[in-house]
């Protein structure tokens, strides 16, 4: 549901932020354009009618929502100065990569278990005949104790 309040700019900020604010009946009705769920709306519909003040705040869902239309609530946010803080920058890179490697790691050795399973069904498929066998009467065998053992 659409909405216009008129909020300052430190108001407008906790929201994005999903803090709640405080809004009278003075500020409904004209400034800022943003989407609310509909039982935020009518709740505060509710106290502003009797008079009273309102405390709202934005869940995950409605802060991207207005992220997406592009409305009035994130008018103006962000870096005003034009200045680029390197050391932010650095740490999301550094975590960017750090995710990235260990995601390519997983898959290296995915693909390198299929890879030696493609090439060598018959071992593989021993193995794991083996090891089924190994928990049913109690006992826990490795791959590399199959391979010492002479079983294949």
């Amino acid at each position: 549901m659409n909405v216009s309040l008129n909020l300052s700019p430190g108001q407008l900020s906790k929201l994005r932020n999903g803090h709640g604010i405080r809004v009278s009946r003075a500020m409904f009705g004209s400034g800022v354009d943003m989407i609310i769920d509909p039982m935020t709306y009518n709740n505060m519909v509710k106290k502003l009618e009797r008079g009273k003040g309102a405390v709202i705040s934005m869940s995950g869902g409605e802060i991207e929502q207005n992220r997406m239309e592009g409305t009035g609530l994130f008018a103006g946010s962000g870096n005003k100065g034009g200045k680029i803080s390197r050391i932010k920058k650095a740490r999301k890179w550094r975590d960017f990569s750090d995710e990235t490697l260990r995601k390519d790691i997983d898959t290296g050795r995915y693909c390198y278990e299929q890879l030696k399973e493609a090439t060598n069904p018959i071992k593989s498929e021993g193995k794991k005949a083996l090891r089924g066998l190994s928990k049913m009467f109690g006992g826990e065998l490795d791959g590399d104790e199959m391979e010492g053992e002479g079983f294949f």
